[in-house]
């Protein structure tokens, strides 16, 4: 049997640097009000709206800004839908439409209270949740609009895709609520925070992040369904998420401090005090750049230290090599060898040297457990703890598991665990080689 874990990058042929998000240069007083809201339509291409009403835009990702003018009230949030078309909500409940790449704006008229939460489920399909408790879906870019009723508890201020037709939206009462078919019908998952949820982000692979006002950051590994509390990490309540790729993501707060994780935020380091007032929006323009906006109007922005380049392999696959020669052991747990010896009743561990990603489990045995339900089941196991990569096999000598990834940090111990239910286990002859990239 072999079994291999590996992460698969887009090689661009330019380097990947790790500073991204770590320098930020502050470019003045963009706007004479808080800078709200940001998206980013791709290109260079980016809109702030601020709290008063106006609309600014970029060309030359972030450079420079041309200021377009009073468009909307007190800007609440935004999404891009593709095919240079966005939606920016504002506190008096307009909706407003750009199909310009963020030039021009149609106010779609009141809907309703402030809508803080806004995103973009694909084919069309939008949904926009207010502080009057009411979610709104839209199924024609946003031109048209289906009140689905008060669907939680609290105001809803925060919300992601997950992608496969999941969202999620938190409200002030620290509770989600989930929908796993393109927003038509949620869920209530239950209080998630102690304190009002203010942005959430979306990592891939599963991976979802929340942050609240009591400065804490959760992650839910499951697209959703369960969440951890990952600590008070944050010096100040929870304001904007931005992802860059491959692991990198930075949290903003109300202190004008930027957080930054670059392990899929298992840990997180504090930039120190980047703006001089509380941070409300961040926004990853691509190549490496983002931008972020405080309350005093003042744009920052990051650029990668060694050139204009996005996220790319930035060092070889390292093998982690388990395996075990002849029959395995039946009717029990065990743990498969680093090399190749025999299963082993005791776990022994392999610590990776740097923080990276497994993912992709393919599993092929030389001879299968045999009929009658003889099942060989491989977990992936980090720091002792079974994580969500596994493949059964049942009188099969080849599995895959290609859907779960699980994020590891530097020094982290990584085994293979082997459950076999059957004395008359026929399997013999294992391999299993784990890429970290």
């Amino acid at each position: 049997m072999r079994t291999l874990l590996e992460i698969l990058l887009p090689d661009t042929g330019e380097l990947y640097t790790t500073d991204h998000g770590v320098k930020w240069t502050d470019l003045g007083a963009i706007s004479a009000a808080e800078a709200a809201v940001m998206i980013a339509f791709g290109n260079g291409i980016a809109i702030l709206a601020d709290m008063g009403t106006n609309v600014y835009r970029t060309t030359d990702y972030g450079a420079t800004w041309t200021d377009l003018g009073a468009v909307l009230n007190a800007a609440a949030s935004g999404v891009y839908l593709g095919n240079g078309i966005a939606l920016l909500t504002d506190e008096t409940g307009h909706i407003f439409r750009s199909t310009d790449y963020g030039l021009t704006w149609t106010d779609l008229g009141d809907l309703g209270t402030a809508f803080y939460a806004t995103l973009y489920l694909g084919n069309g399909i939008a949904i926009a949740g207010n502080t009057g408790k009411h979610i709104f879906r839209s199924t024609d870019f946003g031109v048209n609009w289906t009140d689905l009723g008060a669907l939680t508890v609290g105001n809803i201020y925060a919300g992601a895709y997950l992608g496969n037709g999941i969202a999620i939206l938190g409200d002030s009462t620290g509770r989600v609520v989930l929908s796993s078919n393109y927003g038509a019908t949620w869920s209530d998952l239950g209080v998630i925070a102690s304190g009002s949820i203010a942005d959430a982000e979306y990592l891939g692979n599963g991976a979802a992040l929340l942050c609240d006002d009591d400065g804490h950051i959760y992650r839910s590994d499951n697209y959703g369904a369960t969440w951890t509390d990952l600590g008070e990490i944050l010096s100040s309540y929870g304001s904007s998420f931005t992802y860059f790729g491959w692991g990198t993501v930075i949290c903003t707060d109300g202190a004008g401090h930027v957080f930054r994780s670059t392990d899929f935020s298992i840990s997180w380091v504090d930039l120190g005090v980047i703006a001089s007032s509380p941070i409300h929006s961040s926004c990853f323009l691509g190549h490496g750049i983002a931008v972020i906006g405080d309350d005093n109007g003042h744009i920052l922005r990051s650029t990668p230290a060694f050139g204009f380049g996005d996220f790319n392999p930035y060092q070889s696959e390292l093998l982690l090599q388990f395996g075990c020669l002849g029959a395995i052991t039946t009717n029990g747990t065990s743990y498969l060898a680093p090399g190749n010896g025999s299963t082993q009743a005791n776990e022994i561990t392999v610590r990776v040297p740097r923080a990276g990603i497994l993912r992709n489990l393919y599993v092929q045995q030389r001879v299968a457990s045999g009929a009658a339900g003889r099942t060989d089941i491989y977990t992936v196991r980090v720091n002792g703890a079974d994580k969500t990569i596994t493949c059964s096999l049942d009188n099969a000598t080849a599995g895959e598991d290609t859907t779960h990834v699980v994020p590891v940090a530097q020094g982290d111990a990584v085994s293979v665990k082997l459950v076999s239910n059957d004395a008359a286990d026929a399997s013999e002859d294992v391999g299993a080689t784990l890429v970290l990239v």
